[in-house]
């Protein structure tokens, strides 16, 4: 074997340095599969029940797994992998969520904001502190609602979607902790951009202005304004209703629904928040967020209205519902 000259030797060492950092295994369609599974779970979210989408997404973030640690790779398709598998570990948290399991939402959260942090994309994090902030204010645990709203927030980019979404968290889980003042001050930030963002949004990562309105109204409710918490469900209840299509939100609907009749008990009228949870709780799509709110309404109603026979009746409705 001739052996190769000094300057020959240099210029394939060269050579081979650029092909190690452009050697990859990965198929030309590997990445964009995942980018386009990540937006077809996001647009079929809140119409379908959870236990629909949870053996897809469980499957695509093993895929995203696999690609990630058994498929040679480049630098740059690694960043783009952790971004997808950390967005489909946000959904994944958010379908754990709607399931109940609030340790499989920390547990997918965790690895969101690890693989928003390998991917260079703290926006992925953020995404993850705005489930982690609704399961813990679902749960019943406004101080870590705070802390994940504060966390997020602070890895969201600017006037971003998510950015914009957490803004409104931070509103309501003020008003969960009696904090008026902080409150009014987040909720002033979020209806800034209530006139920039589209009335109805599509996806689950879609900002959108009746989000704002609608915990406007949980937010009033939990404040003891309960009048204007009934005026803003009433408004959110009406654009959710002029929703059509693949925009539809029937959760959210729920929630709001149920925040009037809170507001309706607390204001007197027994057979109006009766009438209005059951208008709730028939849509069909009963997820942990709506169970948790149903029994708050029921406990509220046995306490405003405790010899009513409607809410005798309801009680017992929530009770084999939410068992």
């Amino acid at each position: 074997m001739t052996a190769l000259s000094p300057l020959t030797t240099a210029v394939d060492t060269a050579r081979a340095y650029t092909q190690h950092a452009t050697a990859t295994e990965l198929g030309p369609d590997d990445i964009a599969d995942l980018e386009v599974t990540v937006h077809e779970l996001s647009s079929l979210y809140s119409v379908k029940p959870p236990e629909q989408l949870r053996a897809r997404a469980g499957e695509e973030r093993h895929r995203a797994y696999h690609l990630q640690h058994e498929r040679r790779h480049t630098v740059q398709e690694g960043r783009e992998l952790s971004r997808h598998a950390g967005m489909l570990s946000v959904i994944l948290a958010w379908i754990s969520h709607d399931r109940g399991q609030s340790d499989m939402v920390a547990a997918y959260c965790d690895d969101a904001w690890e693989q928003g942090k390998q991917a260079g994309s703290l926006e992925v994090a953020a995404w993850a502190e705005d489930v982690r902030c609704t399961d813990a204010l679902y749960d019943d645990r406004p101080i870590d609602a705070l802390a994940a709203a504060t966390r997020g927030l602070s890895a969201a980019p600017h006037k971003s979607d998510v950015a914009i979404r957490l803004t409104s968290q931070l509103a309501r889980v003020h008003a969960k902790l009696g904090d008026r003042d902080g409150f009014a001050e987040a909720a002033a930030k979020a209806h800034q951009y209530q006139g920039a963002v589209p009335l109805h949004g599509t996806g689950l990562f879609a900002v959108d202005g009746v989000r704002i309105v609608s915990y406007d109204a949980s937010s009033y409710g939990w404040l003891g304004d309960h009048d204007r918490a009934r005026k803003a469900a009433l408004e959110a209840i009406d654009c959710y209703r002029g929703i059509r299509g693949p925009m539809t939100a029937p959760t959210r609907l729920s929630i709001a629904q149920l925040d009037l009749a809170l507001a309706y008990s607390a204001l007197g009228e027994p057979e109006a928040a009766v009438q209005t949870a059951r208008e709730a709780l028939g849509a069909g799509r009963l997820v942990q967020s709506v169970r948790g709110r149903a029994k708050q309404l029921n406990r509220k109603l046995r306490i405003d209205h405790p010899s009513h026979p409607d809410v005798t009746a309801l009680s017992e409705e929530v009770r084999l519902l939410t068992a």
